[in-house]
């Protein structure tokens, strides 16, 4: 197929798989002319079974130009020995925490800059009595519009981490007992 090239294939079927491709490529199913789902940037080796439904139409879309080989069955499934491949990406496999101490006040502020590296993100609030309030958007926190971490309480994240900006502001005029802890 050429570079940028749509191949459309009308054959019903409840599997595919992309038996050979030497670059990603997106795959969408549609059924009664309405797209059903989309598989984007995908390679060798994958494969989508449709267990509760068909397709009657598949479109295949190359940003390279490259040979491919696919499979649709019907009631069936297709083997097919070869692995997948490509490049996987591993983060988040370790890496240095840091302990940062902030003060909070009754006044929105920014109480951790963004940051591409974030993959964790724990904000401590060891104050006895005052509430505090954390957007995670860059925007500025407000007592109606931030998360509340209360007193003695504490907020944590994990899996997909915000990268921006973080702010707060607190119920009281000044908490300095405030932790954030990222990694």
């Amino acid at each position: 197929m050429a570079a940028g090239q749509r191949l459309e294939f009308y054959e019903k079927g409840d599997f595919f798989r992309l038996m050979a491709a030497t670059a990603p490529l997106n795959v969408e199913f549609y059924l009664n002319g309405a797209e059903v789902t989309e598989a984007v940037s995908v390679g060798a080796g994958y494969a989508e079974r449709f267990i509760n439904g068909n397709f009657d139409r598949i479109a295949i879309t190359s940003a390279t130009a490259q040979t491919i080989q696919v499979a649709t069955r019907l009631g069936n499934e297709v083997s097919y020995d070869t692995p997948p491949n490509g490049q996987v990406t591993v983060t988040n496999v370790n890496g240095p925490f840091t302990n940062t101490q902030v003060t909070v006040t009754s006044g929105s502020t920014q109480i951790d800059a963004a940051s591409t590296a974030r993959r964790y993100l724990m904000i401590q609030n060891n104050d006895v009595l005052g509430d505090i309030y954390v957007r995670l958007d860059g925007v500025a926190a407000t007592l109606t519009t931030g998360i509340k971490i209360p007193a003695g309480g504490y907020y944590e994240v994990t899996g997909f981490v915000p990268n921006g900006a973080i702010t707060a502001i607190g119920s009281i005029a000044s908490n300095a007992n405030v932790l954030i802890v990222e990694g």
